[in-house]
């Protein structure tokens, strides 16, 4: 469960004369469909996002939309742009009918299009360049605005949404285009030449834009049949704006001028869907009835990992090894959790000198911190700490003081709390430098016992205290005592939140090398136990099969991770998108 927020999108809705279902459908797709793009956007490079749909289906509106939402939600400069602005001047298209054929003076279809400046135009927008000029069109006097007029970016886009009803689409094969598909073509082109010619430059000077693309949403109609009240709709809407004049028909116009488009809609319609990253099918009424993203079928990997022994060496705890791998693996969209016994003031040091700006689990599932606006939306029941929410799982490290004085004082003499022991103490037990084991010692839900006694007084100890219900875990250095949670309750919680952030489903891999990191193993889609010779209880996993490293950490950590083949093509796919 995640705490309400609505975003007011009111002047959105007046601006495109929405109703107010739009903002339930803001929520429900167009929201998280942003968030999927920014999932795919390449790193290094701006991003093109396409948006094909046929007249009247919502294009311009859904673009404006996530426009709007890159900007005011991200540090993204988005722009949309519009196939139509790149429209010939009615000149050039009276030229073409004389020359080619009579159907092109109506624009439209492809070869009314100035492909060399739409093929410029977003050459120099996906170089990052400013001082790009945006083309516009002005369909009631049918031809270009003037240059002079045009909107220049005063800065670099980083993600710029291109819409249009042909945008994305694919020529048809040359005996596909024999048999008529209406009137207009059966009458005005009963030789083909029209339809030959406008499938010749889909085939080819088209595709050279389309190539540009790195992700495509198609606004999926019902059927063609429903295109014309839809395209109606939208026709009334610009003679309410702008009035009757050129670029604006009446019903009988707006027959003839949706025919012309009929052939490739009617293809884009079958084709397009399967190639789509995000599929939005639309009702009769133009509302949306599904999406489906091309992440709904992808599992992402998401790992939770134990930190001394499994990430880090157990000796040294140097982080150089380590960090290019984490860096590799957080630019791949991979998220990397700390699930450790250390405390909260030690990891978020460790994170800082990392680079590494992720959720994390304290003092063995005693509590989950995540950066603040990770997530759209706090999560239930956390409060807020600094840069952090936090999410308490188990009680106070002074109920454990109370309840070992109470119920266990006669053992008091074979062992140390965590807390008893000094600065150089601690870090003549653990190696930890001093100034790691000042924040070691910062603990706020548990106190490990460090025992000094025999092996029978153990048994006698845990005998004794089994009453109270704490979970005994043996780690590499110390006995951890905990109640009402473990890593593998934690972990579960942090995945839940992961689920109901995320459309896409998870592939969680767990890393850990004692029997501490057991219920972490145990729950997790892939169990991976690192090799360390100097742990005390090695874990043994009660419910499935888990990988054993070759080498000790932070190689060992390295190894298995990079050759799980979850992980292997999020990284083959994230190279993809970076290089284009």
């Amino acid at each position: 469960m995640q705490e309400a927020n609505i975003v007011d999108i009111t002047p959105f809705l007046a601006k495109h004369q929405l109703p107010l279902k739009y903002q339930y459908l803001s929520e429900q797709y167009f929201a998280p469909l942003a968030e999927d793009i920014l999932r795919l956007k390449p790193t290094e490079r701006p991003m093109l996002v396409a948006i094909n749909g046929c007249q009247g289906s919502g294009k311009s509106t859904l673009a404006d939309f996530l426009v709007t939402w890159f900007n005011c939600n991200t540090t993204f400069n988005s722009v949309a742009v519009s196939i139509d602005d790149f429209y010939h001047s009615r000149d050039h298209r009276l030229q073409l009918a004389k020359d080619v054929h009579p159907l092109f003076a109506t624009r439209g279809v492809p070869g009314t299009h100035d492909t060399a400046l739409m093929k410029h135009t977003f050459s120099e927008l996906l170089q990052g360049k400013a001082g790009v000029s945006l083309p516009q069109f002005d369909k009631q006097t049918d031809d270009p605005i003037e240059k002079s007029l045009w909107p220049v970016t005063d800065q670099p886009i980083d993600i710029i949404i291109f819409e249009g009803w042909c945008v994305g689409s694919e020529a048809q094969q040359p005996y596909q285009l024999h048999q008529p598909v209406n009137e207009l073509e059966e009458k005005e082109d009963s030789d083909g030449i029209w339809r030959r010619c406008v499938n010749s430059c889909l085939a080819n000077e088209y595709q050279e834009v389309f190539a540009m693309i790195d992700y495509t949403v198609i606004l999926k109609a019902p059927s063609f049949a429903d295109v014309y009240g839809w395209r109606l709709e939208q026709e009334q809407k610009l003679l309410n704006k702008k009035g009757a004049g050129k670029g604006t028909f009446d019903e009988q116009q707006l027959v003839r001028f949706i025919s012309h488009f009929e052939r490739i809609t009617r293809e884009n319609l079958i084709q397009l869907p399967a190639h789509a990253d995000a599929l939005l099918t639309l009702d009769k009424s133009r509302d949306i009835a599904s999406m489906k993203l091309r992440a709904d079928d992808t599992s992402m990997p998401l790992i939770f990992t134990d930190l001394d022994g499994t990430l880090l060496d157990h000796n040294d705890y140097h982080c150089d090894e380590i960090k290019p791998f984490l860096t590799e693996l957080t630019s791949a969209g991979i998220t990397v959790v700390f699930n450790t016994s250390k405390t909260f003031a030690e990891v978020n040091a460790l994170q800082k000198s990392l680079g590494h700006n992720q959720p994390f689990v304290i003092e063995n599932g005693a509590a989950v911190y995540i950066p603040k606006f990770y997530f759209d939306l706090k999560p239930i029941g956390c409060d807020e700490l600094d840069e952090h929410w936090r999410y308490a799982l188990s009680p106070s490290s002074k109920q454990l003081q109370h309840e070992l004085q109470t119920h266990a004082h006669e053992f008091s003499a074979y062992y140390r709390l965590f807390s008893q022991l000094s600065v150089q103490e601690v870090s003549q037990i653990t190696g930890l430098s001093v100034e790691q084991s000042e924040l070691a010692r910062i603990r706020e839900y548990s106190d490990p016992l460090f025992w000094q006694g025999t092996e029978q007084q153990l048994v006698d100890f845990l005998a004794v205290i089994k009453p109270l219900d704490y979970e005994v875990l043996i780690g590499g250095r110390f006995i951890h005592l905990n109640r009402g949670t473990n890593k593998g309750i934690a972990q579960n919680w942090l995945l839940n939140q992961f689920k109901q952030h995320y459309r896409y489903s998870f592939t969680t891999i767990a890393l850990g090398d004692s029997q501490n990191d057991m219920a972490m193993l145990d729950e997790a889609d892939i169990a991976i136990l690192i090799n360390n010779p100097a742990s005390k209880a090695k874990a043994k996993l009660a419910q499935k099969p888990w990988l054993l490293s070759e080498h000790p950490a932070p190689q060992g950590w390295i190894d298995e991770v990079s050759d799980l083949s979850v992980i292997k093509a999020q990284l083959a796919c994230k190279q993809e998108q970076s290089h284009g």
